[in-house]
């Protein structure tokens, strides 16, 4: 019939281009990798930010702040330190323990009489953090009936076992395992991406993934310091103190990873903007 599509001449429907099913198994891929991506990076900040927190220095820097909260050491010394002098005064005199003083520790007499009370304070916190850096709280004796885990004193005695040796080795182990499983997939990211985008999907999920880190860190430091300001009771006030001061590593971690995100992000996108400019019109 005149004007009638001629349906049969028209060629049989064909199989999907070639390209368009690669083109949708690449952009699934890089989605994936993407979300997988964005989830390691906050858990490596997590992961990272303990570790730093139980390294030696930081840990026992922790350990002389907890130790004075849990023992009350100023209280302790107003009672103690004359008579601690006293017994190092005499001659006989060999190593000098503090008596009553909840973590078990030793002077030599040239120790305790060297100084006045504020460095043998400081030496006596930092006797005491060392003992509780390798035993852990049960360095310290408990109180008849138990402590709360529930309580200021319970919490601070629970961190305490963190900040050790052993922690910080497994830390350690999970930080380098996240980080490794990171790389994988930045690598993958990059193979599924092409030109400039490699760079700003890299450096987006890592953005993405540290600034809400970042806002939390700041958040909890926050959080703490009204604690401490409103706080009536010593134990309390020294708790919120240590706190802020544990807070200081995730703050410092999600400000570089935050920066260096964006910083690839923007650099990316520079790089992106001056090829198109220069690609002939």
């Amino acid at each position: 019939m005149t004007g009638a599509p001629e349906l049969d001449r028209l060629p049989p429907a064909g199989p999907p281009a070639p390209g368009r099913g690669r083109f949708r198994w690449r952009g699934t891929t890089k989605w994936v990798l993407g979300v997988l991506f964005f989830i390691d990076i906050a858990l490596l900040l997590g992961a990272l930010s303990f570790d730093h927190a139980t390294t030696e220095g930081p840990a026992k820097r922790g350990l002389r702040h907890s130790t004075a909260i849990l023992t009350e050491v100023d209280a302790y010394l107003d009672d103690h330190y004359e008579t601690i002098r006293q017994d190092a005064s005499e001659e006989d005199q060999g190593a000098v323990t503090p008596p009553d003083f909840p973590v078990e520790v030793s002077f030599a007499r040239e120790e305790v009489l060297a100084g006045e009370r504020e460095a043998f304070r400081a030496l006596l916190l930092t006797r005491a953090a060392d003992r509780v850096y390798e035993d852990g709280a049960d360095a310290l004796e408990a109180e008849e009936g138990g402590v709360d885990v529930t309580s200021a004193q319970g919490a601070v005695r629970s961190g305490m076992d963190l900040l050790r040796s052993r922690p910080h080795r497994v830390l350690s182990g999970l930080t380098i395992a996240l980080a490794a499983v990171a790389g994988a997939l930045a690598i993958g990211l990059a193979l599924t991406s092409r030109g400039y985008g490699r760079l700003l999907s890299i450096g987006l999920g890592v953005f993405l993934a540290s600034v809400p880190f970042l806002i939390m860190a700041i958040a909890m430091r926050f959080a703490f310091r009204v604690g401490a300001n409103g706080a009536d009771e010593y134990l309390a006030h020294e708790f919120f103190e240590l706190g802020q001061e544990l807070t200081w590593a995730p703050i410092r971690n999600g400000i570089i990873f935050s920066v260096g995100g964006a910083a690839m992000f923007v650099f990316a996108a520079a790089l992106a903007l001056w090829s198109d400019r220069r690609a002939p019109g």
